[in-house]
């Protein structure tokens, strides 16, 4: 069967709402670390490098997760793949409202990583495979939208008066809806597994390294990472950098909820116009209004202007990520896409990984919110150059074409 036939047949409606819930529900778990870390910091007694570990202890299992989980979809299927992710981090997640202390913490949170990594490259091969050429930005930045989506609600969960009383709370409702939505995803998605015949040894090394594909690679990981590395470090630090500013803990958590809304936005709005400009423009476009947003996040005080700029820092942030995220699949062919994507995702977990403890390190060395959040700016830059090679010297492969 040829990867055009496949693509051809598009889902049914209930096989892109569960794969928008299991997105949602990632962006949930991974957003939980931050809204719930004013409250979970002081009762566990945790120092800032202490919560930089913990903070960054799921995305060191995202990258590894990431990594194993492409390849091994690209011989047994998506779906397995991504049910038992989905399954292993409400697990774990429900796991991390019973622990104590750092250790248990970090075990915990790298277990979920595991999960969390083996999911996302699936759900992004799934939306590209089966969407019309027409429409794959679109619908990718559809499905990618759930994670802001659910790092929004994780902040609303985070307002409420139970997950204020106990941070607890927060853990509890991202555990369970994980078991809920993993044998959905089992009835509804095909399993997702290309053509055996397509594939050889080797084939994996010289799709991300071959004579005209390596560009294309390093753009693609480095991108990713620069990008993850200000996405992981606002997620998790946002909420206790206005804490410390000033604001009520409740303030800061609606503050969170913005910058997750706006990205769904972004998101969708970056997808949509990409999918009739192309893409180098509006990348460019965005990482450059994104470093203007964060210049002037760095020094606004007043609230309702933080909660504006938190709002465009997502739309443009998360715009180019899932805009990015769009484009990955095309540079792979279809017997190792499990494989390129996976290996762009672990290299994201990398900048991941890298933000919340070069936050840590900043606020132990004795720096504010402000020189937080500058010390994005040249990151953001960074990112968006590589962005824009990424159109410029990348070919897409023709057989995602």
């Amino acid at each position: 069967m040829t990867e055009t036939s496949v693509a051809t047949r598009l889902p049914t409606w209930p096989a892109w709402v569960v794969c928008l819930l299991a997105a949602m529900i990632e962006g949930f778990d991974i957003q939980s670390m931050g809204v719930a870390a004013p409250r979970m910091l002081p009762a566990l007694g945790l120092t800032p490098g202490q919560a930089g570990w913990a903070f960054s202890a799921s995305l060191i299992g995202l990258m590894v997760g990431a990594s194993l989980g492409g390849a091994i979809a690209d011989r047994i299927g998506r779906r397995p793949v991504l049910v038992a992710s989905v399954a292993a981090f409400g697990l774990f997640s429900l796991a991390t409202a019973v622990t104590g202390d750092i250790t248990s913490l970090l075990i915990v949170r790298v277990l979920t990583g595991l999960g969390l990594g083996g999911a996302m490259p699936m759900l992004i091969a799934l939306a590209s495979e089966r969407a019309s050429p027409a429409r794959k930005a679109t619908m990718v930045a559809l499905i990618a939208c759930g994670m802001p989506l659910g790092g929004a609600l994780a902040g609303l969960v985070a307002r409420t008066p139970m997950a204020l009383a106990d941070w607890r709370t927060i853990f509890l409702v991202g555990g369970l809806a994980p078991l809920v939505v993993a044998p959905l995803l089992r009835l509804v998605l095909p399993v997702g597994r290309p053509d055996r015949g397509q594939a050889k040894a080797g084939d994996a090394a010289r799709a991300l390294f071959g004579p005209g594909r390596w560009p294309a690679t390093l753009c693609l990981w480095v991108s990713y990472a620069l990008v993850a590395l200000t996405l992981h470090l606002l997620l998790n630090w946002l909420p206790t950098l206005l804490v410390a500013r000033g604001l009520p803990p409740s303030s800061a958590s609606g503050v969170a909820a913005l910058f997750n809304l706006g990205g769904a936005a972004g998101g969708l709005a970056f997808g949509l116009v990409v999918d009739r400009l192309g893409a180098r423009w509006p990348l460019l476009a965005g990482f450059a209004g994104l470093a203007a947003v964060l210049v002037a996040l760095a020094v606004a005080a007043d609230g309702g202007a933080i909660a504006a700029l938190a709002f465009a820092g997502g739309f443009l942030l998360m715009g180019g990520q899932f805009t990015l995220y769009g484009l990955g699949p095309l540079y792979y062919p279809a017997a190792v896409r499990g494989t390129g994507v996976g290996a762009a995702i672990a290299a994201s977990r990398v900048g991941s990984i890298l933000g919340p403890l070069a936050a840590a390190s900043l606020i132990g060395g004795g720096a504010g919110g402000a020189a937080v959040v500058g010390a994005l700016v040249p990151v953001v830059v960074a990112a968006g150059v590589a962005a824009g090679l990424l159109t410029l010297v990348a070919r897409p492969s023709a057989a995602s074409t």
